[in-house]
C-alpha cells in the first residue's frame, strides 16, 4: 500500500495564472470591436521602466489562448522498503489551459486537460514506465495511478475576482487514489492559487528588491499545507530574444500532520523566469529538501530530494 502513496506524492503540482479578462463568447460587431480594442492595448503595453530595468510584475491569461505548460520533476527518496538503493522517478506531464471569453463580461472559462503524462521509477529493484502516447510501454502498476489523467478535463469558470462561479469535469468516478483523480472545487483553487500567487508588489520593482509571500493549501493526501517563501528580483535577462524578469526564491513548507503524507525540515531553492508583457511564468527550476513520512505518526521517515523544472511550450 505504500507503493501507492509514492505515486501521489511524486506527482507535480500543477498551477494556473488567473486574471481579469473581458469580452463574451459570442461575438458580434460590437463585441469584435471591443476585443479588437483590448487586444491592441495588451499588445502596446510596455510593463518595463525606461530605464530598462525597474517592472511591474502581474499575471494574466488572454482570451481566445491555448497555453501549453511541461513540467518535469525527478525525485530520490532515501526509502528502507525500497532498498539500499531507496527510490528514484521522473515525471513528465504536459498541461493544457485553454482560456475563452464568456456572457460578454469579465467572466472567463478555464478548460484544463492532461496532453501526455510520461514516468519512470526503480523502486526494491524494479524498474517501471508508463508512456500515454504508448501502450506498449505501460508497466501495470504505473497504468493504474495514472491511466485515467489523460481521460479528465475540466471546465471553470471565474469571475473577475477570480472566484469559482462553476466547475464541471470532476466525476466522483475519476478518484484513484493518486490525489489528482477526483479534483474538486478546492482543488482547482489550490492549483490556481499556486502559480498565480507569487505575491508580486503592486507598484515597479527595481533589481534586488525583495518580497515574501504566504500561502495555505488543503490537499487530499497532505491534509493542510504552509508555504512562505521569498523572492528577490534580479533584474532582466535575454532568453531566446525576449526580455524576462530573473527572480530568485527560497522558502519553506510545513504539514500539518493529519494526512497519510507529511513532511519536515523542508528546504526550497530556485530560479524563474517571467515574461512581464505577456504575464505569464515562462521557465523555473525548483530544488526542494525534506524529511518525509508516509502512513502518518507511525509511517517511515525518509529523506527526499525533488528537482522541479517548469516550461511553457507554447501559446497558441
Amino acid at each position: 500500500m505504500k507503493k501507492n502513496y509514492l505515486y501521489s506524492i511524486t506527482l507535480p503540482l500543477f498551477c494556473l495564472i488567473i486574471a481579469g479578462c473581458d469580452n463574451g463568447s459570442d461575438k458580434n460587431s460590437l463585441e469584435a470591436e471591443i476585443h479588437s480594442e483590448q487586444t491592441k492595448t495588451q499588445e502596446d503595453f510596455d510593463p518595463w521602466e525606461k530605464d530598462g530595468n525597474g517592472v511591474l510584475l502581474s499575471s494574466k491569461w488572454i482570451p481566445g489562448k491555448s497555453y501549453l505548460f511541461r513540467q518535469i520533476t525527478d525525485t530520490e527518496m532515501d526509502l528502507p522498503l525500497a532498498g539500499a538503493d531507496g527510490s528514484s522517478t521522473e515525471m513528465s506531464i504536459d498541461l493544457r489551459v485553454d482560456v475563452d471569453e464568456v456572457d460578454n463580461s469579465s467572466n472567463k472559462v478555464i478548460k484544463i486537460g492532461f496532453d501526455k503524462v510520461k514516468m519512470s521509477m526503480q523502486m526494491a529493484g524494479q524498474d517501471m514506465v508508463y508512456d500515454s502516447q504508448d501502450p506498449e510501454n505501460q508497466s501495470p502498476l504505473l497504468k493504474t495511478a495514472l491511466s485515467n489523467l489523460n481521460d479528465q478535463i475540466y471546465e471553470a469558470k471565474f469571475d473577475e475576482n477570480n472566484k469559482i462561479l462553476s466547475l464541471e469535469g470532476a466525476g466522483d468516478e475519476a478518484g484513484n487514489g493518486i490525489g489528482m483523480g477526483a479534483m474538486g472545487k478546492e482543488e482547482i483553487e489550490n492549483m490556481i492559487q499556486q502559480l498565480k500567487d507569487f505575491g508580486f508588489p503592486e507598484s515597479v520593482v527595481q533589481p534586488n528588491a525583495r518580497w515574501q509571500n504566504k500561502q495555505n493549501f488543503k490537499m487530499q493526501q497532505i491534509g493542510e499545507m504552509n508555504m512562505t517563501i521569498d523572492y528577490t528580483y534580479n533584474g532582466p535577462v535575454d532568453s531566446s530574444g525576449k526580455k524576462l524578469a530573473e527572480i530568485d526564491f527560497e522558502g519553506k513548507a510545513e504539514t500539518s500532520g493529519e494526512g497519510l503524507v507529511s513532511f519536515k525540515d523542508s528546504k526550497m531553492t530556485g530560479t524563474l523566469l517571467f515574461d512581464p508583457k505577456l504575464g505569464m511564468l515562462i521557465k523555473s527550476e525548483t530544488k526542494m529538501e525534506m524529511t518525509m513520512s508516509i502512513g502518518g505518526a507511525a509511517g517511515a521517515e525518509m529523506d527526499t530530494t525533488m528537482i522541479s523544472k517548469y516550461n511553457l511550450i507554447s501559446v497558441e
